[in-house]
C-alpha cells in the first residue's frame, strides 16, 4: 500500500495533487522492453517518452511516484 512519506518536504504539487491510488508491492514476473527503477520526475518522464515511441515499460518505485530526493 502506498502512503505518503512524512519525511518528504512539502511542495505545491504535493499539497494540491490528488491522493495516489492504493497499490500493492510488485510480485511475480513481468516482461517489458525497458524497466526503469525510480519513479521520480526523471523516471516518469523517461517512461512516458519511451511509451510514446511504442516501447513497453515497467516503472518501479519504492516510495512515492513523482517525487525525488
Amino acid at each position: 500500500m502506498l502512503r505518503r512519506d512524512p519525511s518528504l518536504h512539502d511542495s505545491l504539487w504535493h499539497a494540491t495533487a490528488a491522493p495516489a491510488p492504493e497499490t500493492t508491492p510488485f510480485e511475480g514476473e513481468a516482461q517489458a522492453d525497458v524497466a526503469i527503477i525510480g519513479g521520480g520526475f526523471t523516471g516518469c518522464s523517461t517512461a512516458l517518452h519511451l511509451a510514446l515511441t511504442g516501447k513497453s515499460v515497467i516503472l518501479l518505485e519504492a516510495k512515492e511516484f513523482g517525487w525525488g530526493g
